[in-house]
């Protein structure tokens, strides 16, 4: 036993004795015992002193022990001399006195050359008791012991498993690094493993374990020991599996073919080809090589065939049946291939040839013009859409309600042909100016085209592009008092919208129709809207 004094004291407490432990002879160390608990301890040591123990804890200095002991009184003990004489307090006598006991007992614990000894005995009423949590004073000494080896000899190995046995271990305050050990003691951890996840020392944790089993709180097992054996074989790759010898197979009697080929003289021999012949049952016979839609050939002399004797164990060698030949395949399918590839692109051809034509006959449609900018326009006008040319004049009323359908937008519009000029169409400018003026659109489109046929090798001014009638008519507005002699020309926008040049006069020369432009009331000068000059026979259609 490595720790007699350690287990014999855990024992007298787990046994609830009340007596006096005691270990040694002289020096000796004594324990008070009472129900199990620890209640008090004495020693002879000079270390375990309670007059070493003040001076060591600062209590006192070694010059104030010395008066005590020099003008102590006999009647009173050591402590109460110095109460007395004011070198220490009730507390500090107090503090130190606990301190003594466990000293003591943790020295106790440590002993291993020791063997312990107990008097069961009551405690008289002169024996000091102090109040002690014993649990927690082993604990500590356990946790303070010095010698590692006789701790991990006395535990066992470190391939152990720990279960706990009831809750008394939840009563006990443990140190900070071993809070999370109880949770993991289920048995299904070795000591090693336990180390390792809880994050303690190896020997702090065996000693913690030492203290559970000690004190009836938990249970230690080894696990069962390791087959070497078997850990081998897992480890080791298998071993080639031994095959038994096959057995030797009885000889077989030679088949027709091979004594044909073996023979040294020709097979046309009758005599050789009957006696391979006879080596032959009746269910190795060939079969038919003349299937039945063909006349079998004349028979020839058959020849002498001898079956087997009654009771021969011999069995021939079936014949080997030849391969047939595979069949020739057949052309067909290439052929439909190519025609069903000739029928593909045939069809895609005409696909191709009548697409222009589709193409070229679908009408053109005109997009509906969006609002465009006029310089002098106010946001709170409303806007207007320019209607299409219809083919009869209507009243300006309906004409004005009139919506202009929206352009599919994945076909681009194409320009609308200029309208043609009705023989009562008027073309003064008082007249394009009146159907300006009352949103009368398709007039005012065919006096345009009139009036730019008439205009050939002059110029006139652009005064702006606009989308919405609203704008041509507030352009116009602007220039009432002056007579002007407007006219519209169409032009296609990039984004397929169908929008209107209004333009103004007849001018001689370029110079004129910028004298002119100068002339035009501030709204039509601003930056980025000024009129542009234009040879009549050069103003664009597409934008």
């Amino acid at each position: 036993m490595s720790l007699p004094a350690l287990k014999d004291l855990f024992a007298r407490h787990r046994e609830r004795v009340t007596g006096l432990w005691k270990l040694g002879q002289e020096p000796y160390r004594t324990v008070f015992l009472e129900a199990g608990d620890i209640v008090f301890a004495t020693s002879t040591h000079p270390l375990d002193r309670l007059t070493h123990l003040l001076v060591e804890r600062g209590k006192i200095t070694q010059a104030q022990l010395d008066y005590a002991m020099a003008n102590l009184n006999p009647a009173m003990s050591i402590g109460k001399n110095l109460i007395e004489m004011g070198f220490i307090t009730q507390r500090d006598l107090l503090d130190v006195a606990r301190a003594q006991v466990e000293r003591v007992v943790w020295a106790s614990l440590a002993a291993t050359d020791q063997v312990p000894g107990f008097e069961a005995k009551d405690l008289d009423a002169t024996t000091v008791r102090l109040p002690f949590d014993t649990a927690a004073m082993l604990l500590a000494g356990v946790l303070k012991l010095p010698d590692r080896e006789r701790v991990l000899e006395e535990l066992g190995p470190l391939n152990q498993v720990v279960v706990l046995e009831g809750r008394r271990h939840q009563e006990l305050t443990l140190p900070p690094d071993l809070v999370k050990l109880p949770g993991l003691l289920d048995g299904s951890r070795t000591l090693m493993e336990l180390s390792r996840e809880a994050g303690v020392e190896p020997f702090r944790l065996g000693a913690f374990m030492l203290f559970l089993r000690e004190m009836g709180w938990a249970r230690l097992h080894e696990l069962p020991p390791l087959d070497r054996r078997a850990l081998e074989l897992a480890l080791d790759p298998a071993e080639a599996a031994i095959t038994p010898p096959l057995p030797e197979s009885l000889p077989t009697p030679p088949s027709l073919f091979a004594e044909i080929h073996a023979s040294q003289r020709p097979t046309t021999n009758l005599e050789h080809l009957s006696e391979a012949l006879d080596q032959l049952g009746p269910e190795d016979e060939l079969e038919d090589p003349f299937p039945a839609e063909l006349p079998p050939p004349e028979p020839e002399p058959a020849l002498p065939i001898h079956h087997e004797a009654e009771g021969s164990t011999e069995r021939p060698e079936p014949t080997p049946t030849l391969p047939s030949e595979a069949p020739t395949p057949s052309r067909r399918p290439l052929v439909l291939v190519a025609v069903l590839v000739l029928t593909g692109l045939a069809w895609f051809g005409i696909r191709m040839l009548r697409r222009p034509a589709a193409l070229g006959s679908t009408p053109p449609k005109v997009a509906e013009p969006a609002t465009a900018a006029t310089p002098g326009t106010t946001a709170a006008k409303p806007a207007e859409p320019l209607p299409p040319v219809p083919e009869s004049p209507k009243p300006a009323p309906e004409l004005a309600a009139e919506k202009v359908p929206e352009p599919e937008p994945t076909k681009p519009p194409a320009t609308p042909p200029p309208p043609t000029q009705g023989a009562d169409v008027a073309t003064s400018k008082a007249d394009r100016l009146q159907a300006i003026l009352q949103g009368d659109w398709k007039r005012a489109m065919l006096q345009g085209t009139a009036q730019r046929k008439t205009l050939q090798g002059k110029w006139t001014l652009r005064l702006e592009i606009a989308c919405q009638g609203s704008t041509v008519q507030h352009a116009a507005d602007l220039l009432k008092g002056q007579d002007p002699d407007l006219f519209l020309v169409p032009m296609a926008m990039r984004d397929g919208r169908t929008c209107y040049q209004v333009f103004l006069g007849a001018f001689g020369s370029e110079a004129a129709a910028k004298d002119a432009a100068r002339k035009l009331p501030s709204p039509f000068l601003v930056e980025g809207n000024r009129p542009k000059p234009f040879r009549v026979a050069q103003i664009p259609d597409r934008q």
